[in-house]
């Protein structure tokens, strides 16, 4: 009943088509006109007839969709968003139970219910400034003029914020609370040798009068040139950083000055900052025995080769690069060279040269690598090694990885890594990237290094991309990208109804995670999900082994390639299996379509329709019957599809059955964290919005003209080969004590709000990693 509840309410605001009426040109006289009149009157009615039809499957298509979002559960008496608001009383004060500051005026809703101001207006007492940043500043959101003698919007407050090495005191009216101090993460800034900070983006929606920022620094960065450090702000449209009078303390280690915009600043050498450094790329490919037929075969077309191709062509600017190959053995193939011809010969030597097949050598390779680094310091230049492969290390008494982090720095590399395939290890891969300044990046298989070669190209060009919202188009900054897509990585079907559930969609985005991550079980047993839900189900267990998909699986197939009969054939699309010459209140199943059905495992459940452009006044639809017809669906079809249902269907419960593993996105930087953590390990991280539907996160993108706002791409299983997108906005909210109905001490925060072009209300977004059984 509730699914069907769901349905109706999502089709209320169905999009009406409109209907092209055709004129019939009638001509001639006699005969000849007669027959041209009743030729144009049987086309009218069949052109009405058609636009019926068309109205209807567009109309019955939405429900198809609609239908596969579950009933959002929200104990009355529990307090989801930690507001201390129940969510009865939440529905009660018309606040959103999933926002725990339902106006953004940085006070929670219980704080504003046991104040006295109104939850769902920001300015309660008609000053001009927000409730919850009058409280910040000291001021009375209750009383216009909280001293008894001077308005509260022409009173000058200061505010103080510290985040990591940075301090900062601005001044203005109560609004100017709303300070927020980003840590930005674009790789061109921070990989500047001029640089010797952080990145900091210190933001506003409000006017301030004057404000000092205050940079703890290690003048060790920047060695016999520490007495040039000065505070510089970053021009985003030029790429350019323009110098800010400074005051360097060498004793207490900082420099200070005073600004006069928001903006993104950092800590440097104001004489060489702009200037167009030399960078020299050093590739670093892996050219064991796994990369070839006779063994796993990861890159027998040699990919890798054209990866580095590609690059060394698609980058512009002042770079020179080198080659060299490793198994156990670390052989240089080109020393640094802007010479296009000697490189990809260099290159092309990896394809014909004779290799010896004894392991791979992912330190001593590395620390070869650096050597050649060594070689030439004439100069000031920005060292990238962009190391490849497709395994992990065999090798016995290297290094450790510290170790190797350690000398990186030392020698001031930064290195990429890029894991090819799903046997390498993900996790030392990633770690040395970042400890080192650089990103990891993922390739499923061969065919995606074409898309690493464009995120690394992104990168090395202050991470600058154009991403939609809505009708516009927006110019971000692209912090990860796991390099997930769709069309490619997502399935070939979409998500579909059981006759026990709403949808697979938690499942099918279960799979999809770790299919592209290689943790995939070929084989799990039953579950009984634990967690509380009046929507959970017991699941019988699933068995991979010997099918078609596990063979496409260890043959590092992608998902794209699986493509079921039942789901792609005419029971997995609403249009086909209709019969929309229907009589009566109820547009049904073709009969011989619906026997046909329900003896393939399918089952018929019917749906309201709430439209009034078509007559009918519910419709059928099908459900596969995964929990009572595995057995039939086998039969009619092949164990393949029987169990890869079987398995989505399993998958699926573990939404009931993972709360050590879940957490919460809105309220706080500690879950953002956590998701920035997940997608920079090139997860794309299992995501459940506004509790209804489930979806991957597949890369993060920060506005570059507000860094508080972000952009989650998704892969939503409903739209297979699309990215649809969720807007998260960074805001302050402050926690409160309140006697007497007065607030006092308030702790300063950050909250996060969600919104999507996925449901109408959407606030909730989980994350799960490490679910129990599937990693």
């Amino acid at each position: 009943m509730a699914e069907k509840q769901g349905a109706a309410e999502a089709l209320a605001g169905a999009r009406k088509k409109r209907i092209n009426k055709k004129k019939i040109i009638i001509a001639g006289a006699g005969v000849g006109a007669a027959a041209l009149i009743g030729l144009g009157i049987y086309t009218g009615v069949s052109v009405a007839k058609n636009s019926k039809i068309e109205k209807a499957k567009a109309v019955v298509t939405q429900i198809d969709i609609n239908s596969t979002f579950r009933t959002a559960e929200f104990d009355e008496n529990g307090d989801w968003d930690s507001d201390g608001v129940t969510n009865g009383g939440e529905n009660t004060e018309g606040t959103n139970v999933q926002n725990e500051d339902t106006d953004g005026d940085g006070i929670s809703d219980g704080d504003e219910v046991s104040l006295g101001t109104d939850p769902l207006k920001q300015d309660t007492d008609g000053d001009g400034l927000f409730d919850g940043y009058e409280i910040m500043a000291g001021m009375d959101p209750l009383n216009k003029m909280s001293d008894g003698s001077t308005n509260d919007s022409e009173r000058k407050v200061t505010i103080n914020r510290e985040q990591g090495d940075i301090k900062l005191t601005v001044t203005g009216t109560a609004n100017i609370a709303d300070v927020t101090i980003e840590e930005m993460d674009v790789f061109s800034i921070t990989s500047n040798s001029s640089i010797v900070s952080p990145a900091y983006d210190i933001y506003t929606d409000h006017d301030f009068d004057s404000a000092e920022l205050t940079f703890k620094i290690d003048p060790e960065k920047a060695g016999s040139n520490a007495a040039d450090l000065t505070i510089l702000h970053f021009e985003p449209d030029d790429h350019t950083y323009t110098k800010i009078d400074s005051t360097y303390d060498k004793s207490a280690k900082t420099v200070t000055a005073s600004i006069s915009e928001k903006g993104t600043y950092v800590v440097g050498i104001a004489a060489t900052v702009n200037e167009v450094q030399t960078t020299r790329i050093a590739f670093l490919v892996d050219n064991s025995g796994s990369m070839y037929e006779e063994y796993t075969g990861n890159d027998v077309e040699f990919k890798r080769v054209d990866f580095a191709k590609d690059l060394i062509n698609k980058i512009e600017g002042d770079y020179v690069f080198m080659v060299a190959k490793y198994t156990a053995d670390y052989t240089l193939l080109s020393g640094f060279t802007d010479n296009t011809e000697t490189l990809y010969a260099a290159l092309d030597s990896i394809k014909t040269g004779d290799e010896n097949f004894n392991g791979t050598h992912l330190q001593s390779s590395l620390e070869s690598c650096m050597e050649e680094l060594r070689k030439d310091t004439s100069k000031n230049y920005r060292d990238i090694i962009v190391m490849l492969t497709d395994g992990e290390t065999d090798e016995v008494g290297g290094k450790s990885l510290d170790e190797l982090v350690a000398d990186a720095k030392a020698q001031g590399a930064i290195v990429m890594t890029v894991g090819l395939g799903k046997d390498t290890d993900r996790e030392w891969l990633q770690y040395l990237a970042r400890e080192t300044g650089g990103l990891y990046y993922s390739a499923s298989d061969a065919d995606a290094l074409t898309g690493v070669y464009k995120q690394i190209v992104t990168t090395l060009n202050f991470n600058e991309i154009n991403y939609s919202d809505s009708d516009d188009k927006i110019q971000g900054y692209l912090i990860y990208d796991t390099g997930f897509r769709p069309d490619t990585n997502g399935f070939s079907f979409k998500n579909f109804r059981t006759s026990t559930c709403a949808s697979v969609d938690f499942g099918m985005a279960v799979l999809a995670r770790d299919w592209y991550i290689g943790k995939v079980s070929m084989k799990l047993d039953s579950i009984s999900p634990k967690d509380e839900s009046s929507q959970k189900y017991d699941a019988e267990g699933y068995d991979f082994t010997g099918t078609d998909i596990e063979k496409t699986y260890n043959e590092a197939g992608t998902l794209r390639k699986i493509m079921p009969t039942a789901l792609v054939g005419n029971f997995g699309d609403v249009k086909y299996y209709l019969d929309f010459d229907s009589s009566g209140d109820t547009l049904k199943v073709e009969k011989n379509k619906r026997n046909e059905a329900e003896s393939a495992g399918w089952a018929v459940t019917k749906y309201p329709i709430d439209s009034s452009s078509i007559d009918w006044k519910y419709v059928e639809l099908l459900s596969l019957d995964i929990a009572g017809s595995s057995d039939r669906i086998a039969s009619y079809y092949n164990k393949n599809e029987a169990q890869l249902y079987l398995a989505l269907y399993r998958l699926n419960a573990l939404q009931w059955d993972a709360s050590a593993d879940k957490f919460n996105l809105n309220g706080g930087n500690e879950g953002f964290d956590k998701l920035k953590d997940l997608l920079s390990q090139d997860i794309p991280v299992v995501t459940t919005i506004d509790d209804t539907h489930t979806v991957n996160v597949i890369s993060l993108i920060q506005d570059s003209s507000n860094h508080r706002s972000y952009s989650l791409q998704v892969y939503d299983n409903n739209y297979p080969d699309k990215v649809k997108e969720i807007y998260l906005t960074k805001s302050p909210i402050g926690r409160y004590e309140i006697k007497d109905g007065k607030a006092y001490a308030p702790y300063y925060r950050i909250d996060i709000e969600c919104k999507s072009d996925l449901a109408e209300e959407v606030a909730r977004l989980y994350g799960y990693n490490n679910i129990p059984d599937t990693i």
